[in-house]
């Protein structure tokens, strides 16, 4: 008897992985987040490789309970890429890096080398409303151009879960006392947004 299909999707950083699980119809079936902590006591230039350790002991685990809780397999996986306009250019490489480090990881227990999609097309895939074509050195494509308020300029993240929170009412999401999103949320909700990018790219949805 063959095993149920699901697709993986995922926020990567360095603080916190958003991970959205989603069956082979693109129906949300989970939504979880992984806290990468690691102790002070280690050298700064060398935490992302222990905390690379933590996302490889994860995505063992996950494996397993794919298999064992949901008679399934995992048969795509999709990833948000880093995005670079950060100043700080040593941030901006140790992303790339650890990035790079946990699609290997992926690729070395499940088998599969996972789809790449960057914050740009994943955020057009999920906000078509704002996206319209334009031309572009004689040439008509389209372009992604999120509202000019004063809310969409300094809390895009939380522009961005506000939707996410209002398309997926059912998940309970981790909220601090005045019912604002913990930071892991906007980790979380990254990742259904590059889910839903990667389910249209596979033409799941």
């Amino acid at each position: 008897m063959s095993k149920n299909k699901y697709i993986w999707s995922l926020d990567l950083s360095t603080t916190n992985v958003g991970a959205a699980l989603w069956d082979n119809k693109g129906e949300l079936v989970e939504l979880k987040h992984l806290k990468l902590k690691v102790s002070t006591k280690v050298n700064v230039e060398d935490r992302f490789i222990y905390k690379a350790n933590t996302f490889k002991e994860y995505v063992m685990m996950f494996k397993q309970r794919i298999n064992n809780e949901f008679d399934g397999e995992i048969i795509s996986v999709v990833i948000e890429e880093p995005l670079g306009g950060s100043n700080n250019l040593k941030t901006v490489a140790t992303l790339f890096e650890f990035n790079g480090i946990c699609r290997y990881i992926i690729y070395e227990i499940l088998g599969i080398i996972p789809i790449k999609i960057s914050v740009h097309e994943s955020r057009k895939a999920f906000f078509p409303e704002f996206v319209f074509n334009k031309k572009v050195k004689g040439e008509i494509t389209q372009v992604l151009s999120f509202p000019n308020t004063v809310e969409w300029k300094e809390t895009k993240k939380l522009m961005i879960w506000k939707k996410v929170a209002s398309i997926y009412p059912n998940i309970d999401w981790i909220l601090n006392d005045d019912g604002t999103p913990k930071d892991m949320c906007f980790d979380m909700s990254d990742s259904i947004v590059v889910g839903v990018a990667g389910l249209k790219l596979l033409n799941i949805l």
